[in-house]
């Protein structure tokens, strides 16, 4: 490792379990329309995979009823909580749509992405349309083309996102806790135009 000021750092590491590594990753609720209602699971296994045109993943079980609504209509929203949301996101991991009407949770409304449910609550919202889903043994990858992306004016500065008023929850695995976002650190892109090598 490699500090700021550009000197090595040598860590003593330790071999653990061959399991889910130590990852924090974020949070999103995954929405679509099934039955005629809109229904959100908690995903955290998600990322981009594409910027031209903008890809996302999300991982998830084989059988969910959001994903038998996102399969139905072949779009779904992916929705950013923050950490005041942590009660409501948890609940939507742990309860089943099959079980459960988890629309009265949120406030919905509709983008231009149709059956793309989006919530008012969540600073960050993006409308997706399905491309393909991904088949594992035991879990399936849902990827879809970011249609639209909608953000909550006072998380914006000079039309910019700031992830410090999107204060995005975050998940510590394996098993969690949810944590929040600390400080910036540096410029991405940026910061390591300075190192100089030795």
């Amino acid at each position: 490792m490699i500090n700021q000021q550009g000197d090595r750092v040598i860590m003593k590491k330790k071999v653990i379990d061959k399991g889910m590594p130590p990852l924090v990753l974020p949070t999103c609720l995954l929405g679509s329309v099934n039955e005629g209602r809109a229904n959100f699971c908690t995903v955290a296994w998600f990322t981009m995979i594409d910027d031209e045109p903008p890809t996302i993943g999300l991982v998830l079980g084989k059988k969910r009823f959001t994903k038998d609504g996102i399969v139905a209509n072949k779009t779904f929203s992916v929705n950013i909580p923050t950490v005041e949301q942590v009660k409501v996101t948890d609940y939507c991991g742990i309860r089943s749509g099959y079980k459960v009407d988890k629309s009265s949770l949120f406030t919905i409304h509709y983008g231009s992405v149709e059956h793309a449910p989006l919530i008012e609550e969540c600073p960050i919202s993006i409308g997706c349309s399905l491309s393909q889903v991904l088949e594992f043994p035991g879990v399936d990858m849902i990827i879809g083309t970011v249609e639209e992306v909608l953000v909550d004016e006072a998380c914006l500065i000079e039309g910019k996102v700031d992830q410090r008023r999107v204060k995005p929850l975050l998940y510590a695995m394996p098993g969690g806790p949810y944590v929040g976002m600390g400080e910036e650190v540096a410029k991405a892109f940026s910061i390591g135009k300075s190192l100089k090598k030795k």
